[in-house]
């Protein structure tokens, strides 16, 4: 027996693993719920049928989406890789870029990636990708989010020099 397996074979699994409940709920309060009946914008249905239009949410996020990508110097999105975690502006850049070639679960996580690392933005994309999916207990979640992103560092005043 190598020490590798000799190390697993002592290992003891949990059976019985207690998971933490989601702090966002998946389910509508049924006191609040709304009479059945067709629900054009249900959690998780995707609403880029033949014939619906676009959610003005989702609107909203490809033309933010457009903008950053648009707007973003060349050599801000080189610096993706760095020695140990992707930079978080370039990883919202890379999921409006993912989002508008219709990778959205791509997206969603390199959005939660930048949100994560302090990026407003990308809380805001958040917030849009969900309430165009319908999901508005998860978007204003996001929408929260974005007053809890730490503001980037002032930069000092450039010094001049008296001569």
């Amino acid at each position: 027996m190598t020490p590798l397996e000799e190390l697993l074979s002592q290992v003891r699994l949990v059976r019985d693993r207690v998971v933490p409940p989601d702090i966002i709920p998946t389910h509508p309060d049924p006191v609040s719920e709304a009479p059945p009946g067709p629900d054009p914008a249900a959690p998780g249905e995707d609403l880029r049928g033949a014939d619906a239009p676009a959610h003005p949410a989702a609107q909203d996020l490809r033309a933010l989406c457009v903008t950053l990508v648009a707007h973003t110097p060349a050599n801000t999105v080189a610096r993706f890789l760095t020695d140990q975690l992707p930079e978080p502006r370039s990883a919202l850049i890379l999921a409006c870029v993912l989002q508008l070639t219709d990778t959205e679960d791509a997206a969603r996580f390199w959005w939660q990636y930048a949100a994560g690392a302090g990026q407003s933005a990308a809380a805001y994309c958040l917030h849009l990708h969900h309430l165009a999916r319908g999901e508005e207990d998860t978007a204003r979640f996001w929408h929260n989010q974005m007053d809890h992103t730490p503001l980037p560092h002032p930069r000092p005043p450039p010094t001049t020099a008296n001569a």
